[in-house]
């Protein structure tokens, strides 16, 4: 594997993970809206919380990979 195959990969890797991070947090911050609509307020605050951590890995991981490039 060369050098230039092997930035593409990592590129591509990090591109996955930050899209999947940035769905996963969307998609907890949606069901925390939904959850303290329903007054489970420890829920919609867990459930925030989470959003709001893989948001940040998120934003870290797009970091990462300008790095690479």
């Amino acid at each position: 594997m060369t050098t230039k195959t092997k930035e593409n990969t990592m590129k591509k890797i990090y591109e996955y993970i930050t899209m999947t991070l940035f769905v996963i947090g969307l998609f907890s911050l949606i069901g925390a809206v939904g959850a303290v609509e329903a007054n489970q307020f420890l829920l919609g605050g867990a459930m925030a919380l989470l959003g709001i951590a893989t948001s940040i890995l998120g934003l870290y991981s797009q970091e990462m990979e300008k790095e690479i490039k």
